[in-house]
């Protein structure tokens, strides 16, 4: 019986310093926003960046064709991804089916 109750004030005492660390440490929006830049809108950002590029390098860069896209209208189950998952989660579900029906240990709260 002593054993219980030496792990429960063990793990008493860990909450309640975790309560108390949590407690003691001010918040993070206490301190108030940090002063620095005013963000700009990612669109702003963008189009900034795109004016400041050389024009040859937009050209080129226009001219490039895009490599092929993989095959994103494939649906996850019916990848090889999604197939090995599948054969993952029935084998799982299988043995834990098997393993609760031949189980050795009969309790009564079972």
């Amino acid at each position: 019986m002593t054993r219980y109750l030496k792990h429960a004030r063990l793990l008493a005492g860990a909450l309640a310093l975790v309560v108390g660390l949590t407690l003691v440490a001010p918040p993070a929006f206490a301190a108030g926003p940090a002063p620095g830049p005013a963000p700009r809108p990612i669109a702003a950002a963008a189009a900034a960046r795109v004016e400041a590029m050389p024009a040859a390098s937009l050209a080129q860069a226009a001219q490039t064709t895009p490599a092929a896209a993989p095959a994103a209208d494939k649906p996850f189950l019916k990848t090889t991804t999604g197939v090995i998952a599948l054969v993952l989660l029935a084998g799982t579900l299988g043995y834990m089916g098997y393993s609760m029906s031949n189980d050795r240990v009969k309790s009564p709260a079972k």
